[in-house]
């Protein structure tokens, strides 16, 4: 029998067909999957900056933090610093939980053509301020932990004396504004922001995870001893 011979314009309206369904099928439900926000520059840019190995750890260490309870849904933040006065930054919306490579953009410390401020995360101006403040700083986390937002409600800090070690914490600030943000950084690196959460500053963002999960144990500490007060 012989064969039809195919018509090459049907062979690509089908291929183009194909490839609209992959990109749109998230629309209509037949693939869940996220849609990537605007790195602030190319990919090949930011790759110079962040190896595939920096990439990789930020966000294995990022999940981390999110199996901890540290953080709550697309409301935390996580940055890096790295050479020449750039940033590997959480894109706005991203989910600690699950980053992906796309997920990560470049920022720098003063702005520069080509990058897309839409895309950064909501408080990365506070972010900026700390790495300005504290050369030494090398990663920050914006956090939610339960205990440490209650603590935060009633205005109250937790007592670093409770456990030991806790003091390597520093000084411990709470920021009923924003704008009084960049005036605690000045002497702290853990700070309690109302109405945004537990921002912390640190070398590593694994430290900074690590200094998070103690303020918060802190926290549970002092919540039960307020509770057996009023009880």
């Amino acid at each position: 029998m012989r064969k039809r011979a195919s018509d090459p314009a049907a062979s690509k309206n089908a291929g183009v067909v194909d490839r609209l369904s992959t990109t749109y099928s998230h629309l209509w439900g037949k693939k869940p999957q996220g849609v990537a926000k605007p790195r602030a520059i190319g990919s090949d840019v930011r790759d110079l900056f962040a190896t595939e190995a920096v990439r990789a750890g930020m966000i294995e260490t990022a999940a981390q933090a999110a199996q901890l309870g540290l953080v709550a849904g697309q409301l935390s933040e996580a940055s890096l610093r790295l050479a020449g006065d750039k940033f590997l930054v959480t894109v706005a919306g991203s989910w600690l939980y699950q980053l992906r490579d796309a997920d990560l953009l470049l920022a720098s410390d003063a702005p520069e053509k080509g990058f897309a401020e839409e895309a950064l995360p909501a408080h990365w101006h506070l972010h900026l301020a700390g790495y300005r403040q504290a050369p030494q700083a090398g990663a920050a986390l914006l956090g939610h932990p339960a205990a440490a937002l209650a603590l935060m409600a009633q205005g109250n800090l937790p007592d670093l004396g409770l456990l030991s070690g806790a003091d390597a914490l520093g000084t411990l600030v709470i920021c009923a504004e924003v704008e009084q943000v960049k005036h605690a950084l000045s002497t702290a690196r853990v700070l309690f922001v109302k109405g945004v959460g537990i921002l912390v500053f640190a070398e590593t963002l694994q430290q900074a995870i690590m200094d998070l999960q103690l303020v918060n144990r802190l926290s549970e500490i002092s919540l039960y001893q307020t509770r057996g007060n009023v009880n």
